[in-house]
C-alpha cells in the first residue's frame, strides 16, 4: 500500500498531473490523441514519465495525421488553445506549445500539409513557426 501512495504522489508531481487540463483539452477533442497519449505513458516506467512538451509534440503529430479528418470548429478550437498555451504567463508552459507542438508541426509536416495546417496559426504560433523555420535556414 505504502508503494502506491509513493508512486500515486510522484505521479501527481509529474507533468501528467500538474498539467492534466492541457493533456484532456486534447483527449477530449478526438480518439487519435488518446492513442497518442497512451502510446506515450506504456509500457509505463516511473522512471520515465514524459513532460508537457514531449506529449504536445505527439498531439502535434497526431494532429497532422488526422487534420484532414477535424471538422473546422475543433481545428479552430485547438489552434486557439495552442495559441493561449504559448502565449502563457507561464514560461514552462509556453515553452512546451511552442517547442513541442509548434516546432513539431514545422519539422515534420509536408509542405502541402503545413501550408494547410498554419493558416490555423493565430498571431503568437504564426510568429514563432516563421521564426523557428528562418532559424532553420
Amino acid at each position: 500500500m505504502e508503494f502506491y501512495k509513493d508512486w500515486q504522489m510522484r505521479l501527481i508531481e509529474t507533468d501528467l498531473g500538474k498539467y492534466e487540463e492541457y493533456i484532456y483539452f486534447f483527449i477530449e477533442k478526438n480518439r487519435a490523441y488518446f492513442n497518442a497519449y497512451q502510446e506515450q505513458i506504456f509500457p509505463f516506467d516511473m522512471e520515465y514519465i514524459p513532460s508537457l512538451l514531449w506529449l504536445l509534440a505527439s498531439f502535434a503529430e497526431t494532429t497532422i495525421k488526422i487534420f484532414d479528418d477535424l471538422d473546422e470548429k475543433t481545428r479552430n478550437e485547438i489552434f486557439d488553445f495552442v495559441e493561449k498555451g504559448a502565449a502563457s504567463e507561464d514560461e514552462y508552459i509556453g515553452t512546451a506549445f511552442c517547442t513541442g507542438f509548434v516546432e513539431t508541426i514545422v519539422n515534420i509536416a509536408k509542405e502541402d500539409e503545413y501550408k494547410i495546417i498554419s493558416k490555423y496559426f493565430r498571431n503568437e504560433t504564426l510568429e514563432y513557426a516563421i521564426a523557428w523555420m528562418k532559424f532553420g535556414e
